[in-house]
């Protein structure tokens, strides 16, 4: 069974009265699917239904494809998880009409829907702007991980700065991400076909150090002269006020601890 099969044996198997909506989400629901898709669906349930739906919808996909690895998550919706012994993955939310979401027709498909619920959708959704929460958390997020450096530096934490390094490379990878307008951008398996050609080269280029102290600091500097600007002009944008007195704490602190250049590293 490969994906386009799941699809066409999923509908008939949640023919059921509980569920009035069956629709396909994620890359099927865009149109933009590859051959690494996983299938995404959104079921959509009388309110009070979802355990019932949830159980029988383990039941009928173990019925399609035998079921290796099953998962649950509540996130004010219930989430299903699913990888067959084929690897195929397969995501279900079970949702009330209520907790529908800000759909559009051109992020999903009808399998199922009674109610019209499709119909009812606009064509498209207005372009994503960057959150501004998530930005100002970011910022200080990224010159708190800055200032840590001494103390893992003094303590030769080293192969926890190695994580320390992938979780600044993550922060600028978000901040980028903030810019994509696509209102459904998929999730960050999708990133090199969201980000431009010359913010993927820039990633590429930074370091993947060694846990080895002079090749840590040279990493979180490289990473920081890439972050900082792009993080200062879009709280420009945004509105946000720099935290100019924490970012000037910590290049002093950095000033002290690592020697002058460090605090003037980005």
């Amino acid at each position: 069974m490969d994906q386009q099969d799941l699809i066409e044996a999923v509908a008939p198997a949640m023919d059921i009265e509980a569920v009035s909506g069956l629709f396909l989400a994620g890359s099927f629901g865009r149109g933009s699917a590859d051959q690494w898709s996983d299938v995404d669906l959104i079921a959509v349930v009388a309110e009070g239904q979802e355990r019932i739906v949830a159980e029988h919808w383990r039941s009928a996909l173990h019925a399609l494809t035998p079921i290796v690895f099953w998962n649950e998550l509540s996130r004010g919706v219930l989430v299903l998880n699913a990888i067959s012994e084929e690897w195929l993955r397969c995501d279900i939310t079970i949702v009330a009409r209520k907790n529908f979401g800000q759909r559009a027709k051109d992020t999903v498909k009808p399998l199922i829907d009674r109610d019209g619920i499709y119909d009812a959708l606009p064509a498209s959704l207005p372009p994503r702007q960057p959150d501004a929460g998530t930005v100002q958390y970011l910022i200080h997020e990224f010159i708190r991980m800055l200032g840590l450096m001494p103390v893992a530096l003094g303590r030769e934490e080293y192969v926890t700065m190695v994580l320390g390094v992938g979780m600044l490379r993550g922060h600028l990878e978000t901040l980028l991400m903030q810019d994509v307008t696509l209102p459904d951008p998929g999730g960050i398996l999708h990133q090199s076909r969201l980000l431009a050609p010359e913010q993927m080269q820039m990633l590429k280029s930074l370091p993947y150090p060694w846990p080895e102290r002079e090749a840590l600091i040279a990493a979180n500097f490289a990473i920081a002269r890439e972050f900082m600007p792009r993080a200062r002009a879009m709280a420009d944008r945004l509105g946000i006020d720099w935290p100019d007195a924490f970012e000037a704490a910590t290049r002093r602190r950095l000033s002290a601890t690592l020697g002058e250049h460090a605090g003037r590293a980005w």
